[in-house]
């Protein structure tokens, strides 16, 4: 597939999967053998189950989450999406079983490698200590 075939299949895993919550969809745009560097959530399964694990359960921490894709740069068979998240923590999120009520941004970096028109790997680096640092489950140290 193209560069920009693979671009648009990344920017339809964040807008459909996190915007429009089709979670359904991500067995579509992954590959049956997945390999996930990153794990959303700690012993999750492998494959495209243990990426549906993990986004339902940010679904249900923030059930308001959004994806905001800022960038997408894309070379042979790789794709690199630089992404806005938001939400409203309203439900138990990891180890914080009670919610905060509060509202975070956090961005992300997702390296995806495409094969056959499906994500077959990926590696992610997420804020997550400014997230939890807004959600006042770390002290503010800036």
């Amino acid at each position: 597939m193209s560069i920009e075939q693979n671009k648009l299949i990344v920017e339809r895993f964040f807008e459909e999967v996190f915007n429009y919550k089709k979670v359904e969809l991500v067995n579509e745009l992954l590959a049956s053998d997945l390999i996930d560097h990153n794990k959303i959530i700690f012993a999750q399964p492998e494959g495209p189950g243990g990426v549906t694990e993990g986004i339902r359960m940010l679904l249900v921490a923030f059930p308001d989450l959004s994806a905001t894709v800022e960038r997408l740069v894309g070379e042979e068979d790789y794709v690199v999406a630089k992404v806005t998240m938001a939400g409203t923590n309203t439900g138990p999120y990891s180890r914080v079983p009670e919610p905060t009520g509060r509202h975070t941004r956090w961005e992300s970096m997702v390296l995806f490698r495409m094969e056959n028109g499906k994500i077959a790997e990926l590696w992610g680096v997420s804020d997550r200590m400014g997230m939890l640092t807004q959600l006042g489950i770390l002290p503010d140290i800036g």
